[in-house]
């Protein structure tokens, strides 16, 4: 008797061959053809496996609560765009020409205004960041807003809670935003924090209900700090001891913003305030009159589900291509797509000087050998590598020309370009450029630099692995 003639094995097969046929309608639409490919390839091969695959991280779907407040989120947070647009000094940037076409792209994009009359300072180190933390909280006198993917009392940030609590204790308004699945782990005694009179919201909470649940996946990667309207921080640096991970210390830096930009920040903050809790944050309390702080021209650029284009992958390009004599990029995940691929490569090959630092181990066994599958053709096309031995470097900074630079949360990676919610701070200063190249030769000193000569004496199962791995890129 045929195997097929079964009529369990007839159903099996047609289920597989009409989850293939399904596919070729649904996957490509509104996707990169390599993400398409690679989904296909998936489906094809492992029909059932893949569409279990595909419902739970496959599209980008919101919750159907989440959706409806997206949908009217422009809507909703116009009084403070609105706000910002009117507010001075509103910048010039004083770009070379040749960065026309970036500066053309972040002004159309027009969610926020490019100001003058900011300061940006450097942070490099938990221990700095918390001490200057407590300081600033202790001397707030209206509100403290904070969101970090990770938040947790431990030996390193207990005096930020205590300098939280105390905040609350004497009336400031403190609220702070935590990811849902990032925070997993200590969203326990983040809880107790609301009997102690801090507001905590869950960034893309994980619920059964359908109305509340997402894509289990999605993540509110932002590093923000926003302190009485006045003063601010971004970056990359979680609220979490650097080695809260066994096993690995990470390496961050965090930028402190003075100036009107710091009005974007809370912009950023109230728009995920109410999308997690309802609750609009528009008043003169929260927005209050900037107050020029130096002389240093920025922008912040949020991107995320709530926003329907991948600003910042699009500005990573125009640095690229607008380069002319150096391209510096820090970023512990390197995973790109096509595009940025070959913009690097094409930038090297111009005889710009393209430099990668990133970490040598990861905590991802998986995107570490993706990442790993892109050297071969980097070094190749003359890209400079380095990688830190000891450190998980986190920093995510790139520096174009010594001139252009742009800090923020999001890695070089699909997840940060289509899925997380994210944000980075663009810096026209020159200024601020020659702070960052400082820091990046901080890095670069602890960082060797990877041969194409050992880089090609490599065993051939980890030459396996790797292309293996390259082949799920477009899905991490």
């Amino acid at each position: 008797m045929n195997a097929l003639d079964s009529p369990i094995a007839q159903l099996y097969v047609l289920i597989e061959w009409t989850i293939r046929l399904a596919a070729l309608f649904i996957v490509p639409l509104r996707r990169p053809p390599t993400a398409a490919t690679a989904w296909l390839l998936l489906l094809f091969f492992l029909p059932i496996v893949g569409l279990i695959m595909y419902l739970l991280v496959g599209r980008p779907r919101l919750s159907r609560d989440r959706a409806e407040k997206i949908a009217h989120l422009a809507q909703t947070l116009r009084p403070i765009t609105e706000r910002l647009s009117r507010a001075e000094p509103q910048g010039s940037g004083n770009l070379p020409a040749r960065f026309a076409a970036v500066d053309q792209m972040v002004r159309r994009w027009r969610q926020f205004p490019l100001f003058d009359g900011n300061r940006i300072g450097l942070i490099d180190s938990m221990d700095a960041f918390a001490a200057e933390l407590v300081e600033r909280i202790d001397r707030a006198t209206d509100h403290v807003h904070l969101t970090f993917y990770i938040a947790a009392v431990d030996r390193a940030t207990a005096p930020v809670f205590d300098a939280l609590e105390r905040a609350a204790a004497r009336g400031v308004v403190v609220r702070l935003i935590v990811d849902d699945f990032g925070s997993k782990e200590t969203m326990r005694g983040l809880r107790r924090l609301a009997r102690r009179g801090i507001a905590v919201g869950r960034a893309f909470p994980r619920s059964k209900l359908p109305r509340k649940s997402a894509r289990f996946d999605l993540r509110n990667h932002r590093k923000l700090v926003v302190i009485d309207g006045q003063v601010g921080y971004a970056g990359s640096m979680n609220l979490v001891h650097p080695e809260f991970r066994r096993g690995q210390c990470y390496e961050d830096l965090m930028l402190r913003i003075e100036g009107p930009v710091v009005l974007e920040l809370q912009a950023i903050f109230a728009g995920d305030w109410y999308l997690e809790t309802g609750l609009l944050l528009d008043t003169e309390r929260y927005f209050p009159t900037p107050v020029t702080a130096g002389h240093e021209s920025c922008v912040g650029l949020p991107s995320g589900p709530e926003y329907p284009e991948p600003l910042l992958q699009r500005l990573l390009l125009g640095l690229l291509h607008a380069a002319t004599e150096r391209v510096e990029i820090v970023t512990p995940y390197f995973v790109p797509d096509e595009s940025t691929l070959d913009a690097l490569k094409a930038a090297a090959r111009r005889g710009v000087h393209c430099e990668l630092i990133l970490p040598e181990s990861l905590d991802h066994p998986l995107v570490q050998l993706a990442q790993e599958s892109y050297f071969d053709e980097l070094l190749e096309a003359g890209v400079t590598i380095r990688r830190h031995p000891a450190r998980l470097l986190h920093s995510k900074v790139t520096l174009c020309d010594g001139r252009i630079s742009l800090v923020g949360s999001a890695n070089l990676d699909v997840r940060s370009s289509l899925i997380n919610a994210e944000f980075g701070l663009l810096c026209y200063s020159s200024e601020t450029a020659a702070r960052l190249a400082d820091q990046i030769e901080r890095y670069r000193r602890d960082c060797p630099r990877l041969s194409p000569e050992d880089w090609q004496a490599r065993g051939r199962g980890r030459i396996l692995a790797q292309n293996l791995a390259r082949l799920t890129s477009p899905l991490l």
